[in-house]
């Protein structure tokens, strides 16, 4: 064979060998999505709308919390679970009014709780966040009467919270991140002894075996409950959690907000800051963004 033949012949295996790869790759298998796993309550009749239940925390004391079932809820059809945590002296209606159970699939594709806090010590209406207090155990009994009663797909149970509400979230972070396929994190800092040393955090060191993704977000400069320099030490913690490195990519935002993923974590970790004028709230698409983070994972 001549040189110049092999060379073409060379060439045309080459543009043959880039054809089959081309054609492989297209019919190469996706990955196929988590299947569900079906909780006990994926056996019982089914009813819909909302109402209250109730159950016991850890002083065993009754305990209550809202249920918001989709409209077309079917006993046979494992639904994502959302617990959302209201803020300081607020209620499961305040929580509800945040409009989660609404947002884009929610509706159809997730159970959401809306859990009411009681008083804590001196501090008003919220949530006793301490790895031994008494509002973990009451997260434990609503999972566990949930999935008793209701069809829930154990791989997507969520959490959420705004303020206190979100120290909870972090809390329950830490100590149940097991349970747990997401937590959303919103305008949260407040448990550290050394508020500039994540380290000093109430909860540490974290019995949880498996950090969930997490979303933080927060007002880019402080707010009018917490400064800047706060938000930072709960990211630090958040990282740490999540064992990320420092470099970081920038990450799809709503308008007027900027938001960075963090890399090397063992899972995902998503900061984000919103415009520090609307001050110490929910910035305008939360609901969204939140059930867009939850529906991806």
């Amino acid at each position: 064979m001549t040189s110049t033949r092999r060379c073409a012949a060379v060439a045309a295996g080459a543009a043959l060998w880039l054809l089959l790869t081309a054609a492989m790759s297209s019919e190469a298998p996706q990955s196929e999505p988590r299947a569900p796993l079906k909780s006990a309550g994926c056996t019982r009749a089914g009813r819909s709308g909302e109402f209250t239940l109730s159950t016991t925390d850890g002083q065993a004391r009754t305990r209550t919390y809202l249920v918001h079932l989709p409209a077309d809820y079917s006993a046979t059809r494992p639904y994502s679970l959302v617990f959302v945590f209201h803020g300081a002296n607020g209620s499961a209606a305040q929580s509800r009014s945040w409009a989660l159970q609404q947002a884009g699939t929610a509706a159809r594709d997730a159970i959401v709780i809306f859990p009411n806090g009681i008083n804590f010590q001196s501090d008003g209406v919220g949530w006793d966040d301490r790895s031994n207090g008494y509002d973990l155990p009451f997260f434990d009994h609503m999972l566990k009467d949930l999935e008793a009663d209701y069809c829930v797909d154990e791989t997507r149970v969520f959490a959420a919270g705004f303020s206190w509400g979100g120290d909870f979230a972090v809390a329950l972070a830490c100590n149940r991140g097991d349970v747990l396929a997401g937590v959303a994190i919103n305008s949260a800092t407040d448990e550290f002894k050394d508020k500039a040393n994540y380290l000093t955090y109430q909860d540490l060191p974290c019995p949880t075996r498996k950090a969930p993704p997490l979303r933080f977000e927060h007002a880019a400069s402080g707010d009018g409950q917490y400064p800047a320099p706060y938000f930072a030490t709960t990211s630090r913690l958040l990282q740490s959690l999540n064992s990320c490195s420092s470099a970081t990519k920038s990450a799809p935002a709503a308008a007027g907000e900027s938001c960075v993923t963090y890399q090397g974590c063992k899972s995902e970790y998503v900061e984000c800051a919103f415009d520090a004028h609307l001050g110490h709230v929910l910035p305008p698409n939360w609901a969204r963004d939140t059930w867009s983070f939850f529906a991806s994972r």
